[in-house]
């Protein structure tokens, strides 16, 4: 292995490399490595427009599929039984099975090849779902759906965590969950639940969902492949053109010395594969635990299952007119997200204090919900539509796309991929499971729904203020050189302190 020496007031140079540079002054992008890198962001985030879409479109016409589906066989003007529940429900599912069983293809092929498999499921499940008539082919499309956009949501944070400088990498990863906000106000606004004269007119307004996953697919392998990616194959000469390609010339150091440590995804080669997950698990514990932690309160606080099924709760909590209040839920959403994406690379607020500030407030709504179900005539009558509102848009600034931003900081580069799909898989179980029996224990027990949720926000609030990290400004390597603290904005000023000292990088290790 080659040994770099960065001085503090001049580039790094090592034998047979060249001149690399690592001062972030050196960073000042072209105008073509802007476009690149815009390019990147733009089409990567259309996943996100579709998952927004999808979760949104189907809030507006999930009556009328019940309908013309038969589902319930219940004429009532509020109903639930399975298989309106298994609507959403067996999105979760695919999501599961895409996050146990094809997140290695970003591993083997690139991060691109796995989100154009995505892209693949998303159009081909959209076409079957607004072409067919029978329940089955439309469970199976569902089925599809959630494949697809599961996959795309393990990936995409994974490509723009690493093609994103790290002084801006929170603007990156949250402008993907901007773009599910973006999605759901278009989902919300349109007007399928008023058409009623239109015979199947939900399954035109569902195959709008394959116009951004369509676009994603013809331009993604046009876009330069994830640096880091190559460096973990230990390809040197594509490495730096990805690198002059997105004008990441202050990561220069970091990415060779990725690459000359052969810390390969295989890095176990010659051992089964249990064997060389165990030893994944074992060697990167508490990055993995902290991530499965974070992944699993963000689903478990249910807000997926209160945005999907916003039209009979805000019936339950006695709304006259809820299509009149939808729009108001996508609104919030993107408004939290503006506020995440603002917010999250900011040295007085940073990832951990939009975790901890978004479940405190999700666990205030969730109080004065369940105390408006027990006491109505103690809370004033538009406080609790207000309070659905309010929950949303705390989940999205505080949970939203910052759990991917954390999440993919912790993870190191040689399982990032995989182990944020494993987090994913576990919180795609836990969204099954809340998805099939949300408005079952919503008619059953509305108050005990609400309460047991508080009790989850708040445990939320405590994790991370007790184990959640702030890694802004530091390298995605951190975590594996042990810079997990200190929380808050003391790691990033520390950060700032040591990046012009002397850096020495040689025989795979980092000081």
């Amino acid at each position: 292995h080659s040994a770099f020496l960065c001085p503090s007031d001049g580039p790094c140079l090592s034998a047979g490399m060249g001149e690399l540079s690592c001062s972030p002054a050196d960073d000042a992008l072209s105008a073509k490595q802007m476009v690149v890198r815009l390019g990147c962001v733009l089409f990567n985030v259309l996943s996100g427009l579709v998952n927004g879409y999808d979760i949104c479109i189907t809030t507006g016409i999930l009556d009328f599929m019940d309908r013309d589906l038969a589902l319930c066989h219940n004429d009532a003007e509020i109903s639930t039984c399975f298989l309106k529940e298994a609507v959403l429900s067996i999105v979760g599912i695919g999501a599961l099975m895409s996050r146990l069983c094809c997140t290695g293809l970003a591993d083997r092929f690139g991060r691109r090849a796995a989100i154009f498999s995505a892209d693949v499921l998303i159009v081909v499940s959209v076409a079957l779902q607004s072409s067919t008539r029978s329940t089955p082919g439309f469970f199976a499309a569902r089925f599809l759906v959630g494949m697809g956009m599961g996959l795309a949501f393990v990936v995409t944070p994974t490509y723009l965590c690493e093609i994103a400088a790290r002084r801006n990498r929170g603007l990156f990863i949250c402008l993907n969950e901007v773009a599910v906000c973006v999605g759901c106000l278009l989902g919300l606004h349109i007007p399928a639940r008023d058409n009623t004269d239109a015979a199947w007119q939900w399954q035109s307004v569902v195959a709008i969902a394959a116009v951004p996953a369509g676009l994603q697919l013809i331009f993604v392998l046009a876009l330069p492949e994830s640096p880091r990616w190559y460096a973990l194959q230990g390809d040197v000469d594509a490495l730096d053109k990805s690198i002059q390609s997105l004008g990441l010339h202050s990561e220069t150091l970091e990415l060779r010395s990725l690459a000359c440590k052969g810390e390969h995804i295989d890095y176990c080669a010659g051992e089964s594969h249990c064997r060389r997950q165990m030893h994944a698990w074992a060697q990167f514990r508490k990055p993995f635990l902290i991530s499965l932690g974070l992944a699993s309160f963000t689903a478990s606080v249910g807000s997926l299952a209160v945005q999907a099924y916003a039209y009979d709760l805000l019936k339950v909590c006695s709304v006259e007119d809820p299509a009149s209040i939808l729009p108001s839920v996508g609104w919030m959403k993107l408004a939290g997200a503006l506020l995440a994406m603002s917010a999250s690379d900011s040295e007085r607020v940073g990832r951990r204090r939009l975790v901890m500030g978004g479940s405190m407030l999700c666990t205030l709504c969730d109080s004065i919900l369940a105390i408006h179900l027990a006491f109505p005539s103690r809370v004033p009558e538009q406080l609790p539509a207000a309070c659905v509102i309010l929950r949303i848009f705390a989940w999205t600034a505080g949970y939203g796309g910052v759990q991917f931003l954390v999440i993919s900081e912790l993870l190191p580069s040689a399982v990032r991929s995989k182990f944020l799909g494993q987090c994913q898989a576990v919180a795609s179980i836990i969204d099954i499971v809340i998805f099939q029996v949300f408005e079952s224990l919503l008619f059953a027990n509305a108050v005990a729904t609400f309460a047991m949720f508080g009790a989850i926000n708040l445990s939320s609030f405590f994790f991370a203020a007790a184990f959640l990290p702030d890694l802004r400004g530091l390298a995605l390597e951190a975590s594996e050189n042990g810079q997990l603290g200190p929380h808050g904005p003391r790691a990033y000023k520390s950060f700032e302190r040591s990046e012009l000292e002397p850096t020495i990088v040689g025989a795979g290790q980092v000081d």
